[in-house]
């Protein structure tokens, strides 16, 4: 009973520390979009997130997101669990791949090209690189963020791979893939 406890105990520690982390590195006041971008980016990196974020993982994240974007990562996340339990075959839908840019397997590193503001929205382009594939790959994203109240948010991610492996469309449309 008592590590039951303990364990609980820890878990429930460890998201009060996530959810004061993410409230601390929030975005703060007018930033840019690009600043959100790469606020964003440098918060998938310290998180550990390489797929669907799990529900810690998204606490940290959803400073940096729209509702509409944390609430479709949400349902992705709770899809592919529900196909675990369901004892599936196979990889469960969401559980390999990252989404958060146009190479499934991923990004090294990345750079801020230019930014494009339109009223509300701000569309950011990013060029990515893996320099873990032989040979080393880039490619070109595009980070679709919106200002709400008087900070960026990111609402979308489209693509711009194009190669066999890669991700197309965009994120919003492979969320809505079930």
């Amino acid at each position: 009973m008592m590590r039951r406890f303990r364990g609980r105990l820890a878990a429930l520690v460890s998201m009060a520390g996530l959810s004061l982390t993410a409230a601390a590195c929030g975005p703060r006041g007018p930033v840019s979009a690009s600043d959100t971008v790469v606020q964003f980016y440098v918060m998938l990196e310290v998180s550990g997130v390489r797929s669907i974020p799990e529900p810690r993982a998204l606490l940290a994240l959803e400073p940096y997101l729209t509702p509409s974007l944390a609430a479709q990562l949400r349902a992705a996340y709770a899809y592919r669990d529900s196909v675990v339990a369901a004892g599936a075959r196979g990889p469960a839908p969401f559980s390999e791949g990252d989404p958060f840019s146009g190479l499934f397997e991923g990004q090294t590193q990345y750079v801020i090209k230019n930014t494009t503001t339109r009223g509300d929205s701000a569309f950011v382009l990013v060029n990515f690189s893996n320099t873990e594939q032989k040979p080393p790959v880039s490619w070109n994203d595009t980070v679709v963020v919106v200002r709400a109240d008087r900070t960026w948010r990111v609402a979308d991610i489209r693509y711009g791979a194009g190669w066999e492996f890669g991700y197309r469309g965009a994120l919003t449309q492979l969320l809505s893939k079930r």
